[in-house]
């Protein structure tokens, strides 16, 4: 497992409770902490930090390993090569790599194959992306970093003051996966509805274990954060469009094998891809997943590999997902700075009708600021239920909570 953080904590915990021997290779010694949380050691059977290619290659021929993946955003590429020069069967098109990592790449790889993408440029001088965005002449602009992960270094920007801002912020700097913006990415903005459709591959066949539409907000410095995430039936439109064109993006991205996760928007002219990740969702929870759909992401992709036949034959009946619960994943938005506490609100959620789980990417006395990206997003709040208006009810009651500081007392 490379880099298993984010949602690979949860892959590592089944692979191991499906009787996986697991080593765990991170991809730097410079991840951020914030990817270490929670982290659970103890499902290890040996650990390394990736320094050289030949000390990584001598510890991974040693374990013998029958499959390499990646965990989380960070591990990708290093995977791929790993999986690359080991020869082993579960991989991905390694010539298409760099295309499944870098955005401008990605979006240039579809647009060869024939489908709608948003228009785009890379720089390395504000000269040039202003001259894209001055051609174009339309407002607003999306800025971002060529190699991120969620929304982080995300902005939406309004004018050419804004995007000077947006393109300054990010030149030169280092995101959250500690990996240079020695680029800033130029793209229109799509709009239209987001959403996310998750798949699992075997063998260049996919099986959707997820179709959710996104809810975002832009913060007033342009950034982007998460808001709601809400589980789609198959039967609703545009659930076969989506699924139709995204599995086109993933063959043209050479996913034969794993998870990707793609962002797409529907617009006006029909699906168009934000960006997608040879990864599970980050957001998942299995659990979550065991109530509403009985399968997800995660559990499919370890299935996928502990019984590859059993897999298969999900494959081959072709049949879409059944929701048998709505669910929503509330992403938390801080709105003051403070000490957090989560005493007070963890019993104001256990009395919500539609309540399952939260998670804290904060502890208890750690000071707080307003939120102003999805890194310094607190928590996520998960709700299942027969019911959608009891969800929707349940929503409104945890902004209210919100807006009131209830998770904060004064520093």
């Amino acid at each position: 497992m490379v880099d298993g953080f984010s949602s690979g904590k949860l892959l590592a915990r089944e692979l191991h409770a499906q009787g996986c021997l697991l080593f765990h290779m991170a991809s730097s010694s410079t991840i951020d902490d914030y990817y270490y949380a929670g982290f659970e050691f103890g499902i290890y059977h040996a650990f390394m930090t990736h320094a050289d290619n030949g000390s990584t290659l001598l510890a991974i021929k040693d374990f013998a390993p029958d499959y390499i993946v990646a965990g989380a955003e960070s591990g990708v590429l290093l995977a791929d090569q790993l999986n690359e020069q080991l020869g082993l069967e579960y991989t991905n098109d390694f010539s298409r790599s760099l295309a499944r990592r870098n955005k401008f790449q990605m979006i240039q790889c579809i647009t060869d194959a024939g489908l709608p993408a948003p228009a785009q440029c890379a720089v390395d001088t504000w000269n040039a992306g202003r001259d894209w965005v001055q051609a174009r002449g339309t407002f607003p602009v999306v800025i971002k970093p060529l190699e991120s992960a969620g929304a982080d270094g995300v902005f939406i920007c309004h004018d050419l003051a804004a995007c000077e801002r947006a393109f300054t912020q990010l030149l030169g700097t280092r995101n959250k996966l500690n990996i240079e913006n020695s680029q800033v990415l130029f793209q229109e903005y799509l709009a239209g509805t987001e959403y996310v459709i998750n798949m699992v591959s075997q063998g260049g066949h996919q099986l959707i274990t997820e179709v959710v539409r996104y809810t975002k907000r832009v913060l007033e410095t342009g950034s982007i954060v998460y808001d709601i995430d809400q589980l789609l039936d198959a039967t609703v439109a545009p659930y076969a469009e989506l699924v139709a064109y995204t599995r086109k993006v993933v063959t043209s991205l050479g996913i034969l094998n794993g998870p990707s996760h793609a962002e797409v928007m529907y617009t006006s002219e029909g699906p168009k891809l934000v960006e997608i990740a040879a990864r599970t969702d980050g957001i998942l929870r299995t659990g979550v997943s065991a109530q509403t759909t009985r399968m997800g992401q995660i559990n499919a992709f370890a299935l996928s590999i502990t019984r590859p036949l059993e897999f298969e034959r999900l494959l081959m009946c072709g049949t879409d997902y059944v929701r048998f619960k709505h669910t929503y994943n509330v992403s938390l938005i801080n709105r003051s700075e403070g000490l957090f506490t989560n005493e007070a609100f963890m019993e104001k959620l256990s009395g919500l009708a539609s309540f399952y789980e939260v998670v804290f990417y904060v502890v208890n006395g750690q000071h707080i600021a307003s939120t102003k990206d999805v890194f310094s997003q607190p928590g996520t709040v998960y709700l299942v239920h027969p019911d959608l208006n009891q969800i929707e009810v349940d929503y409104a009651r945890i902004r209210e909570m919100e807006q009131a500081g209830i998770y904060l007392q004064s520093s």
